[in-house]
């Protein structure tokens, strides 16, 4: 009875401290990050997120760290690469932090000495595949590549295709779409992850390209194109893409199939010889508090990754879904050889 009672007490105590620190405001949490930071005036932020996140998430800055103006660069990914890779040819370092969607390339930037590595104030609670072990960089939110369909079209789940070579029977031709993996990394991504672990086999996608596939330029028109039911129904989508239209109210929604989804992670860090540097150190406080994650999460549709942060109540738990890592290397050899040999097999030239 004693050890219960002192088992209910531990409970309780651990209860308390995630409480009292949820309550403590962050400019209070952070004082010491902040006072270093507030003769900076600004911290740049390079990042991937969508408008209305990063609309929601300069609110909150300018709510907590109102000294500091937070200026932010967005661009897709494989926009933000280059301009990185640019700026840095020029021996100019305009972000303080940044955030790409390829964790193969924050692994090249370390490398070659990019970031300022820096270990945030809740390191330790951080789970390890979410941290680089030197604090170089953090994945603070995931997203996940998942089939997507019209809901009036398909009202009984049972009738969709379970896994990719079910979607190349001949009753889905003239119904599929696909994000062009040429434009649009993610799908790029998805098919790479698939064909690396053995869950995809180049028989598959040949079949699928007698299906009469409308291809897009990515997961904002691919999400659009099913909602208006000109086409019904795609085994890839981005979940982002597809919850944002969800909660509009419009007939989409995503569902996992057998090979699983595939992650989406951003990776983002300070940079070297930054303009702002101990500002740039305050916002990886914040992007990896339990409160940052939350409001990113609920703003962008995404799962968060602290372990005490709480997804959208809307979104399935993470582990459920079968999330399959996305780390895949856009625009290397391996890439090439893909986005070659699927141009070929869908006569996309």
């Amino acid at each position: 009875m004693l050890n219960r009672r002192l088992f209910i007490a531990a409970l309780s105590l651990c209860a308390l401290a995630v409480s009292g620190a949820r309550a403590e405001p962050l400019d209070q949490r952070f004082a010491a990050q902040y006072a270093a930071a507030r003769p900076e005036k600004e911290v740049v932020f390079y990042n991937t997120f969508r408008q209305d996140t990063n609309r929601q998430l300069q609110n909150y800055w300018q709510q907590n760290f109102p000294d500091i103006a937070l200026k932010i660069v967005q661009k897709q990914s494989l926009d933000l690469i280059p301009t990185i890779e640019s700026e840095k040819a020029a021996g100019k370092t305009l972000a303080d932090v940044v955030m790409i969607n390829e964790p193969f390339v924050a692994t090249e930037w370390k490398k070659k000495g990019y970031y300022a590595p820096y270990k945030v104030s809740n390191f330790d609670s951080i789970p390890p595949q979410y941290k680089d072990a030197d604090g170089a960089w953090y994945t603070t939110a995931v997203s996940l590549l998942t089939a997507a369909y019209n809901t009036q079209a398909f009202p009984d789940k049972s009738q969709l295709p379970t896994n990719l070579p079910a979607f190349a029977d001949p009753k889905w031709k003239g119904k599929l779409l696909l994000g062009d993996p040429k434009v649009a990394a993610s799908n790029q991504a998805f098919f790479l992850a698939l064909l690396n672990n053995g869950k995809l086999k180049w028989d598959t996608l040949d079949a699928l390209s007698r299906q009469d596939i409308l291809f897009t330029r990515g997961n904002a028109d691919s999400a659009r194109l099913i909602a208006t039911g000109e086409r019904v129904l795609s085994p890839m989508v981005s979940s982002q893409n597809v919850i944002t239209a969800r909660e509009k109210g419009q007939p989409i929604d995503f569902y996992v199939l057998d090979e699983g989804a595939i992650t989406v992670t951003q990776p983002v860090g300070a940079f070297a010889h930054s303009p702002h540097p101990n500002a740039g150190k305050l916002l990886l406080d914040v992007l990896t508090s339990v409160e940052g994650q939350e409001l990113v999460a609920q703003a962008g549709a995404y799962w968060p990754t602290h372990p005490d942060a709480r997804a959208p109540g809307h979104l399935p738990k993470l582990d459920t879904l079968k999330p399959e890592s996305g780390d895949v290397d856009i625009g290397g050899e391996n890439s090439k050889a893909f986005l070659t040999r699927f141009s070929k097999t869908f006569n996309r030239y």
